[in-house]
């Protein structure tokens, strides 16, 4: 079974006890005693898995500022505000607004699990939009944790820093998303964003990060094979192949690794066999940024011409547009590059 990247949550007797738009504040069951309790302990499994960077989101029917006041002021509260990377708290349709948090996380639609004590809510949800994992909660809170901790998406691998960060890279995402509204344009927007990319050759400390991407990222891959750190590392230690990856930061923060290329020298003639992007960076030419810092070490080396191999698949029709766009039949000149956009800083 695939793992999962996303825990989409509803409120009301989920993450607590009773309805607060009919219980109110302080009739809601999250204390320390028996009801409560078992609401707080489905909290805490929860804390646990954002640790190892599961992704949290909220979906509820209720009144944003009755719910948010729970989640703000509460003291019983284990996950705060800052734990959710997107909020749907509204009237609307629980599946088009997790179509919507899919969309504003840029993650798919596969990638999500959403619970829901309402069998009704539930239904729904896998009807409208079947790609979502939604299992069957069990009726009594108290076996909430048990069963979240039973479930096959989460699986406790090794963990790198980037899971650790993921929760609170979603957070700085949605705290960039609101910064972009206040600017007429989004290149205005990205000039004021400050963003650093920092390229690294061959550097072991990361390798673990990098044979993740491998597995994971789908959208922005040209090559999608999935590595161990072994494969990764004799990569690294091959003097016919050269390892890059980008490191990206702004004024709200890290992003981590985001960029990975794989390339296999050929005297004048570089071949990527391997270029892959986070999702969570698309669109602010970070791509474009990555490739001229490793046309740049090329050029260095006297490479004349850069291939790429590009294979394609059902979802990464960004990466393909991209190749379209640089290069043409999968070939550019060296000395052809386009420089990086200007508002990032190649370190």
């Amino acid at each position: 079974m695939n793992t999962k990247k996303c825990i989409v949550l509803d409120l009301d007797n989920t993450l607590w006890g009773g309805i607060v738009g009919e219980d109110g504040f302080d009739g809601i069951q999250l204390s320390l005693s028996h009801p409560g309790s078992s609401f707080i302990a489905f909290q805490q499994a929860l804390l646990d898995l954002y640790n190892r960077g599961i992704i949290l989101a909220v979906n509820s029917r209720n009144n944003f500022e009755d719910a948010m006041k729970v989640i703000r002021t509460h003291p019983n509260m284990i996950l705060k505000e800052l734990h959710f990377a997107a909020m749907r708290i509204n009237w609307n349709d629980k599946a088009a607004n997790i179509v919507e948090l899919a969309k504003e996380l840029n993650i798919g639609l596969d990638s999500m699990v959403f619970f829901d004590d309402d069998p009704t809510n539930r239904a729904t949800v896998r009807a409208m939009v079947p790609s979502v994992e939604v299992p069957e909660l069990p009726a009594s809170p108290e076996e909430y944790a048990k069963f979240l901790l039973s479930l096959p998406y989460f699986p406790s691998a090794a963990i790198t820093d980037e899971d650790k960060m993921r929760g609170s890279l979603y957070v700085t995402e949605r705290l960039r998303q609101e910064a972009e509204k206040s600017f007429p344009s989004k290149e205005e927007f990205l000039k004021n964003l400050g963003l650093e990319l920092h390229i690294l050759e061959d550097d072991p400390t990361s390798i673990a990060r990098l044979a993740q991407m491998t597995g994971k990222t789908n959208q922005f891959n040209v090559n999608k094979i999935p590595m161990t750190e072994e494969e990764m590392t004799g990569f690294m230690e091959h003097p016919e192949y050269k390892v890059f990856h980008g490191h990206v930061a702004d004024r709200f923060g890290e992003h981590g690794i985001t960029n990975l290329a794989i390339v296999k020298k050929n005297g004048e003639n570089w071949n990527i066999e391997h270029f892959l992007m986070s999702c969570r960076v698309i669109g602010r030419g970070i791509e474009d940024a990555f490739l001229t810092a490793i046309a740049g070490v090329a050029k260095k080396e006297g490479v004349k011409r850069l291939a790429v191999t590009f294979i394609p698949t059902e979802k990464n029709a960004p990466a393909q547009e991209f190749i379209n766009r640089r290069f043409i039949n999968n070939e550019t000149m060296v000395e052809d590059t386009p420089s990086s956009p200007e508002w990032i800083t190649i370190k």
